[in-house]
């Protein structure tokens, strides 16, 4: 199934319209031509130079209602009506949705971006999105066409122009850069492990290796020497890293910013970090390490947006950099803000007696925007 990429960190266990229309923008360039290109399994793919335009980012938010997906707006205003099997949020302009259960990519204005039969597919980042295709992963530009051809048994979105790939036989895990070539650097990693969070931030990859974590460069060279038994990737110019049997900061040279003391710390985001002391509860820090958010959360992640989200108790709810509460705990599970609204999620009880979920979104003033539906 496709692959959302919106979710944050868990502790404690988890734009406005186009430029222009994407047909005017083909007319102009005059790229009315097959949307996707042959297939063809070549080692280096730098003769696919097809240029493409940046496309503004599109506010719009799936929501269900009666079985089937639709999409509303930023105030609530339904604006795609529901016809979808599954939908995911906007990225680059576009997003995956499930219709007569194919897979496909779709414009804001509903219609599909491009013909293509993928068997998997993942959304768009940095003007490319990784597809499945007879059982390889390749990537495609914005026009649908594969700018790095089918030839790998994994494939993660783009960051920093790298992305983390798996080979088709299986064996190893490595670097591509943007034209789908490995990254070779003599400090490498020779035989780098699985990791879900490797994608580049602040240009430093976490990296694993016979159980130890490590950062390499764009190059690929090995930057902070893999010695850690548990690392996170960075954030904000720092990385919590476990050094012993406490959590502390690292910066991007590897030089400790902030001494190890946590029993669990998560990722920098607005200038905070979730962090755990000197109790079974949450708070959040600033770079000095000291704590501005007491420990006082049952669950906490990152923050995005300038807003966290916090357990208390069983039930969900939001706070800001200062630790306000923007609504009262309500909310069986929540996402962090994006575009200015989080999703949440509350459960309810059918006449068989079995859980539903009812998906809804809140603005940052902790109003529904959109009240849970399913």
């Amino acid at each position: 199934m496709a692959t959302s990429t919106n979710k944050g960190n868990t502790f404690g266990i988890q734009r406005g319209k186009m430029i222009m229309k994407r047909l005017f923008i083909f007319l102009i360039l005059g790229l009315l031509s097959a949307s996707a290109c042959e297939v063809v399994d070549g080692i280096s793919d730098n003769e696919n130079t097809e240029i493409t335009l940046p496309i503004a980012e599109v506010e719009l938010f799936p929501v269900l209602l009666n079985g089937e997906w639709g999409y509303i707006n930023k105030s609530g205003k339904m604006v795609l009506e529901p016809r979808y099997q599954n939908a995911f949020t906007f990225s680059d302009g576009l997003a995956i949705v499930r219709e007569s259960w194919r897979w496909k990519y779709i414009d804001e204005t509903g219609e599909q971006a491009f013909e293509g039969d993928f068997e998997d597919l993942r959304t768009f980042s940095e003007g490319k999105a990784a597809v499945r295709v007879d059982g390889r992963w390749g990537y495609i530009n914005q026009n649908g066409n594969f700018i790095i051809n089918p030839r790998f048994r994994g494939a993660t979105s783009f960051s920093n122009d790298r992305a983390f790939v798996r080979s088709l036989d299986y064996r190893d895990y490595f670097y591509i850069n943007e034209f789908g070539n490995p990254l070779d650097a003599l400090n490498m990693p020779g035989d780098m492990d699985f990791i879900e969070s490797g994608s580049f931030q602040e240009k430093r990859a976490l990296v694993l290796e016979d159980g130890l974590y490590g950062y390499i460069d764009p190059t690929g060279n090995t930057v902070i020497d893999l010695q850690y038994s548990e690392a996170l990737p960075f954030s904000d110019q720092l990385a919590a890293v476990l050094i012993s049997d406490r959590w502390g900061f690292i910066d991007t040279t590897g030089t400790i910013a902030i001494s190890p003391q946590f029993v669990s710390a998560g990722t920098f985001n607005d200038g905070l970090a979730p962090a755990r002391k000197n109790s079974n509860q949450y708070g959040f820090i600033d770079k000095t390490g000291a704590f501005v958010i007491a420990e006082q959360f049952d669950e906490v992640r990152a923050f995005s947006e300038e807003f966290a989200p916090v357990r208390i108790g069983e039930k969900w709810t939001f706070v800001d950099l200062q630790g306000n509460q923007i609504s009262e705990a309500i909310f069986d599970e929540v996402e962090g803000f994006n575009k200015g609204l989080a999703r949440v999620i509350t459960y309810t009880l059918n006449e068989e007696n079995e859980l539903e979920e009812e998906i809804g979104y809140i603005n940052q003033t902790g109003n529904y925007v959109w009240f849970p539906t399913q």
